[in-house]
Order: C-alpha cells, then sequence, then structure tokens
C-alpha cells in the first residue's frame, strides 16, 4: 500500500518568522523515507544525489526499460527532472550518452 501525503501550509518557523531552511527540511524527510523504505513521489522536487536517489528508486528496471523503449537520449531521466534544473542540458546528454555506453545489466523483464 502507498500513501501519498501532501503537506500545505506555511511551515510554523515561516509562520513565527523565525528562519527556515526548506531544501534542509526536504533532505531530511528524503532520509527518513529511505530508512523506512518509502518513496518521494516524482512529482515533488528531490534534494537527493543521484546515488541516494538510487536507493529509493530500482535503477535496474527503470534503466531496461529506458533502454528497450528508446527513452535514453528521447526522455529526460527521472532523476534529472526531479532536480528542477540544477543540471544543464550538456550535463544531462553526457549523462544519458553514459547510460547508452554503458554495458546492460542483466535484469528479469518485468512480468506483465
Amino acid at each position: 500500500m502507498y500513501t501519498d501525503v501532501g503537506v500545505y501550509y506555511a511551515p510554523g518557523p515561516v509562520l513565527r518568522r523565525e528562519e527556515f531552511d526548506g531544501a534542509e527540511a526536504v533532505r531530511r524527510m528524503e532520509s527518513w523515507l529511505i530508512e523506512n523504505h518509502g518513496f518521494q513521489p516524482q512529482y515533488a522536487v528531490s534534494e537527493l544525489d543521484e546515488k541516494k536517489f538510487w536507493t529509493m528508486f530500482d535503477a535496474g528496471h527503470y534503466d531496461y526499460c529506458r533502454r528497450k523503449y528508446g527513452a535514453v537520449g528521447t526522455f529526460m531521466s527521472v532523476y534529472y527532472k526531479s532536480k528542477k534544473g540544477r543540471k544543464t542540458e550538456k550535463e544531462v546528454q553526457e549523462a544519458e550518452q553514459a547510460i547508452l555506453e554503458a554495458p546492460i545489466a542483466e535484469v528479469d523483464e518485468p512480468v506483465d
């Protein structure tokens, strides 16, 4: 079972006119999710580095499907999309090229 919880409103520190680091709050939430085998929906911005991001998700199946259906080089990786512009287009293209050049890992095909 998955539950998607949205938090809508100004955080307490903001309402009290105290300093609030939203990026740090997201990092703490993401760490908690990883520790508790949770997932962050990918419509949200992520503060995770790429290695931690892929500990939350199964990169093997994701890369397998991207290659199988020709998405590499056509559509941006969900990791880079979740970084919301923190990578330049050139950096994204270089990362996509590295995926294409890497050997394909043996992954069981998903069951329909």
